[in-house]
């Protein structure tokens, strides 16, 4: 615990980083944080400098006033949901943000592509998203989107960036690159313990 730098409120710059990338996501996620009064705090310690980058909670209000409270007595690494960290100037969604934003019908469909059952197991252990893994891809995908890729029983299990748009999908043969993941849940198993 005394590795811990900081644990505050993000500051302008943050806002704006975090701002610019959820707004290529869904420009209803902005009005609804605000709206439901959401806070966003920003941690870092010694150890995430040197190895990862300063991570992002996504906290209400009423845990926030709660927060507040306990930061003037206590030392506090992490609270609310883990909502992804900023990295050479970019925000990076993590999960269980994207988790919670599809839980709340926040996610436009034009983002979520829903992967087969073999597409699933190959997701998870690393792979890409190949044409012959979809189940089903928006027709309205465009290059460069991110993605929520769920399964077959529309449970989240990686972000992806699409690497065509629709009208290239069709084009495609069944071995091509249709997405790249950004993370996914295997990523947990995959990891050096």
């Amino acid at each position: 615990m005394r590795d811990l730098i900081k644990f505050r409120l993000i500051n302008k710059i943050e806002k704006k980083i975090i701002i610019d990338s959820l707004l290529k996501l869904s420009l209803v996620i902005l009005p609804y944080l605000e709206k439901n009064d959401y806070r966003l705090y920003i941690s870092s310690n010694r150890l995430e400098v040197e190895s990862k980058f300063p991570s992002i909670y996504l906290i209400s209000r009423d845990q926030g006033n709660l927060l507040e409270k306990i930061l003037k007595v206590e030392i506090v690494c992490s609270a609310g949901v883990y909502f992804g960290f900023i990295r050479k100037g970019i925000f990076h969604l993590s999960l269980e943000g994207a988790e919670f934003f599809l839980n709340e019908n926040k996610i436009p469909d034009q983002n979520i592509l829903i992967i087969s059952n073999k597409g699933e197991k190959a997701i998870l252990y690393g792979n890409p998203i190949l044409k012959r893994m979809i189940f089903n891809i928006p027709s309205a995908v465009q290059k460069d989107a991110i993605l929520l890729v769920l399964n077959e029983s529309r449970e989240l299990i990686a972000l992806a960036r699409s690497e065509i748009d629709y009208t290239n999908y069709k084009l495609l043969n069944q071995g091509d690159i249709v997405a790249n993941i950004l993370t996914d849940k295997g990523y947990y198993l995959r990891r050096k313990q």
